[in-house]
């Protein structure tokens, strides 16, 4: 009973992050006890009605809102963890894009509650955000570059971190293309990675 009470807690905790931050009214988390199982699992309603058909969006969104809510648990905040969240906005549109980045700001950078912080994105418009994220910790920015069959992380080019837009970027790819031994990087194999730390 105790664990279910603790879940509930957590499924409320979830849902005041979709309410507040997402505007989703109509879409809820349930801690739910099912006879003969052990545990505690979460269902997902909508409108009074268990939801089946969910949207990969809605998905991702619940999921994300879930992790938020885990890292005010008792235990992982102890802890102090290493967080790495990638690409939170995937799947979903544009119009999420902002309301995910205040979500992370408000709710994980502002609280300070870990040793390091990752956040990773294929989305110039989410990097573009990320870049006022508010804290006076120090900040590395990072871009994961795969050529051929390897991978190479690199410090990101000084024309990402001030002038990031997809033309810079794609203007950079082409003016590569020019130098000797170098070819054009497709965008999707392109990873922005924001690095905070103490």
């Amino acid at each position: 009973e105790h664990l279910r009470q603790n879940e509930e807690k957590g499924a409320r905790r979830v849902n005041n992050i979709l309410q507040n931050y997402f505007g989703y009214r109509f879409i809820e988390l349930r801690a739910v006890k099912r006879e003969n199982e052990q545990g505690v699992y979460f269902d997902v309603f909508r409108q009074d009605e268990k939801a089946y058909n969910l949207s990969e969006g809605e998905r991702n969104l619940v999921a994300f809102a879930y992790f938020v809510a885990k890292l005010d648990d008792i235990d992982t905040v102890s802890e102090k963890p290493i967080i790495w969240i990638d690409d939170p906005i995937s799947s979903l549109d544009a119009n999420h894009v902002f309301f995910i980045f205040s979500l992370i700001d408000q709710q994980i950078v502002s609280k300070q509650k870990w040793v390091q912080l990752f956040i990773s994105t294929h989305n110039l418009d989410f990097l573009r955000y990320l870049k006022r994220i508010h804290t006076n910790k120090q900040r590395a920015w990072f871009l994961l570059e795969r050529q051929n069959e390897l991978s190479y992380l690199r410090n990101m080019p000084k024309y990402m971190k001030e002038h990031v837009t997809e033309f810079n970027y794609l203007f950079h790819q082409i003016y590569k293309c020019k130098l000797p031994k170098m070819r054009i990087m497709s965008f999707s194999t392109t990873l922005e990675i924001m690095r905070v730390s103490f």
